[in-house]
């Protein structure tokens, strides 16, 4: 049964080859625009993934800070969980890297006659999933401690990017929500044709007893067919971006990102797109069969 079916369904494709093509260009076209924001998110969300190991607690000291507060704060920063490494920065040490680091403006720095910068204590944490949230407890722990000028670990920027994933995750989720009942009436109608032009061979098919499943599988393989070769168009798209970018701006923004490379969206992302896109294949032609038949037997 499965192999007439499958020789019906290849029948139906090639005599609507136009119209097999238009269905699955289009849906192409419309799974590369979810596709495309999935590939941002994946990674940006890899860039702060990778930018989280490199974060660190900064505490900062004030000028006036006695020696006890000093081997006070630096215990407490020991005590604190997962926490690695605690150096000690002295005001010295730490204007020294200053003047390294912006060695190009030295015109500058000729003209303070002062050093600025404060002592500090820079803590190094364990790498782990709840990385960050180790350090946020950390931080939380030592404010208003006598002694601490201020802290810093990129809290508010870091925040910020992860409300941005969440905004772009939903917004992922809602496109590709509306995408997909685009593409749900795109191989509606395709199909509509297909059961169109064959419509006096079904009307044949159920005057002589043909079983109703035995004339839906065909209808049902080339929605699935078509659901199935667009999804595959649309990933070959988004993996010609993919290299485009790594060839074109991979080493420009070597230096913004550590040396990050341009993932792909990876084995789960592309199974996903491929099932849902096959689901909605045989939702659409689902639905166009079944609306045929019923009309047929009113």
């Amino acid at each position: 049964m499965f192999r007439n079916a499958l020789h019906y369904a290849i029948a139906n494709i090639r005599s609507n080859r136009q119209v097999c093509l238009a269905s699955i260009g289009s849906i192409a076209v419309a799974l590369s625009f979810p596709g495309l924001f999935l590939f941002i998110f994946v990674n940006l969300n890899s860039f702060l993934s990778n930018w989280n190991r490199e974060v660190q607690l900064m505490v900062y000291l004030k000028d006036d800070i006695t020696q006890q507060q000093q081997v006070d704060i630096e215990a407490l920063l020991q005590q604190s969980p997962n926490a690695e490494m605690v150096t000690f920065i002295s005001r010295e040490d730490a204007w020294t890297d200053f003047q390294t680091l912006f060695a190009d403006k030295s015109g500058l720095l000729e003209e303070l006659d002062f050093n600025p910068l404060p002592a500090s204590f820079r803590v190094h944490f364990k790498e782990g999933p709840d990385r960050v949230d180790t350090i946020r407890g950390a931080a939380d722990s030592t404010k208003g401690v006598p002694g601490i000028e201020s802290i810093d670990y990129g809290e508010q920027w870091i925040a910020s990017f992860e409300t941005f994933l969440i905004f772009l995750k939903i917004f992922l989720v809602a496109l590709g929500g509306i995408l997909a009942m685009g593409v749900l009436l795109i191989i509606s109608n395709t199909i509509k044709l297909s059961v169109y032009s064959r419509r006096e061979e079904i009307e044949l098919m159920l005057l002589i007893g043909a079983n109703p499943r035995f004339i839906k599988t065909p209808f049902f393989l080339e929605g699935i067919f078509h659901g199935t070769v667009g999804a595959i168009i649309s990933i070959g798209l988004l993996k010609l971006l993919h290299l485009y970018f790594q060839f074109n701006f991979e080493g420009t923004f070597g230096s913004m990102t550590q040396g990050i490379e341009f993932q792909f969206i990876g084995i789960f992302y592309i199974a996903m797109i491929i099932g849902a896109s096959m689901l909605v294949g045989w939702l659409g032609s689902s639905l166009s069969v079944n609306q045929f038949l019923k009309s047929y037997q009113k």
